[in-house]
């Protein structure tokens, strides 16, 4: 998820904890909530983080891959075997 996404997201999360709250349906109090606020969206960055490094290292492997497969260092068929073990 990019990170353009968070704010909204917390925006409607923090909506329907308020209305949730309003009805009695949980009990929320932003007082005594808001550092449990703060733990979940770090949680959710830094598995985001974790995402696309895992991403990145991925797609660079790939690149590796192929550019042996361009220079000839490897055949098709080994640069399918190394591309199905990522």
């Amino acid at each position: 998820m990019s990170l353009r996404i968070w704010g909204p997201i917390i925006l409607i999360a923090l909506g329907v904890l308020f209305w949730l709250g309003k009805f009695g349906i949980i009990d929320f109090y932003w007082s005594r909530d808001w550092p449990v606020i703060l733990i979940v969206i770090g949680v959710f960055s830094l598995i985001n983080l974790i995402v696309k490094k895992t991403r990145r290292r991925s797609s660079r492997n790939k690149r590796d891959i192929l550019t042996k497969l361009e220079n000839g260092k490897i055949d098709a068929e080994e640069a399918i075997k190394r591309i199905k073990r990522l």
